[in-house]
């Protein structure tokens, strides 16, 4: 086989890899709930990460020290990013399926590009608005739940899932100032330390739900930990060294039919006409969005907001 073919087969082949990782961490965080609370499976994978990470920059391509100046950009990014996001997330995922959780965040592009032309004035192109209109009716589709499941909080998660992309928007908005100042594995560990320690005082609320931890709980906080927080973010990393941003984008749309998929096939749960209509619409919003100008900024931070979901 020719290099250049050999190396976009490997291109290809991280990428997806990073994807099946990210895909598969909502079953894993199910699966962990069985002894971990979420606040605490949180604060546990991020530690982990953060112990490898803090391993990596010890080499020389990652050696960098963080500035002065960056220090309060760098803690926000952890509050938002590792901190907010993962207690939202984690605390929505109670209540909500796995399946479910998935095609909500699929629609993550959106709202970045939504409040990022709310917050900077950019101004959208009708394809623009009509992607967020048709993403939005895809939400509010699989955010339909009947009265009984209402009860049972399964909306309350449905919308601290949204919540949980409001704050990664910020996310996003706030490591662009500072993406290009440091090696990606340096500043992913500095904003992982951040979030964990902000993060940290919070499992303390949680410590009358503690209890050992069973191999299938602790196998998957440490598949989080390791495999979705670090080794899917170094695939993916990989990836991009070869791959156009338009590849990528296509492929990072195999996220929510990849997490289904495993919804389905290790937790047995059911996908729903409702699930199946709100998540088509939800991927076809998204790809809607990112079909004209891919070079536009905030298309690019559409798109390096899906790539990023997951890490």
């Amino acid at each position: 086989m020719p290099q250049n073919k050999q190396s976009n087969a490997l291109s290809i082949a991280s990428v997806l890899g990073a994807l099946i990782l990210w895909s598969s961490s909502f079953v894993a965080i199910k699966l962990a709930y069985t002894t971990y609370p979420p606040i605490t499976l949180a604060v546990v994978r991020f530690f982990v990460a953060t112990l490898i990470l803090g391993a990596l920059t010890l080499l020389p391509k990652n050696r960098a020290k963080l500035e002065m100046k960056d220090i309060f950009t760098v803690a926000v990014c952890g509050l938002t990013g590792i901190m907010l996001y993962a207690v939202l997330q984690n605390i929505a995922m109670q209540w909500t399926s796995a399946s479910s959780a998935t095609l909500i965040i699929a629609s993550y592009p959106i709202i970045t590009l939504l409040l990022e032309s709310l917050i900077y004035k950019t101004k959208l192109n009708a394809i623009r608005i009509v992607a967020i209109l048709i993403a939005i009716i895809g939400v509010v589709i699989l955010s339909y739940v009947k009265a009984e499941s209402r009860l049972e909080g399964e909306l309350l998660g449905i919308l601290l899932l949204v919540a949980a992309g409001v704050v990664w928007a910020v996310y996003n908005f706030m490591t662009k100032k500072v993406i290009n100042r440091y090696p990606p594995i340096t500043l992913l560990f500095y904003t992982t330390l951040f979030g964990t320690v902000f993060m940290a005082p919070l499992a303390l609320l949680e410590r009358a739900q503690w209890q050992a931890p069973t191999l299938i709980s602790f196998s998957m906080m440490m598949f989080l930990g390791v495999f979705c927080s670090v080794l899917a973010f170094l695939l993916y990393n990989r990836g991009l060294k070869t791959m156009t941003p338009s590849v990528v984008t296509s492929m990072l749309n195999l996220m929510p039919i990849f997490g289904v998929f495993f919804s389905w096939i290790l937790l047995g749960e059911q996908v729903t006409m409702r699930k199946f209509i709100g998540g088509a619409i939800v991927i076809i919003g998204v790809m809607l969005s990112v079909q004209k100008n891919k070079t536009d900024p905030a298309v690019a931070t559409a798109t390096e907001t899906a790539a990023e979901i997951q890490r």
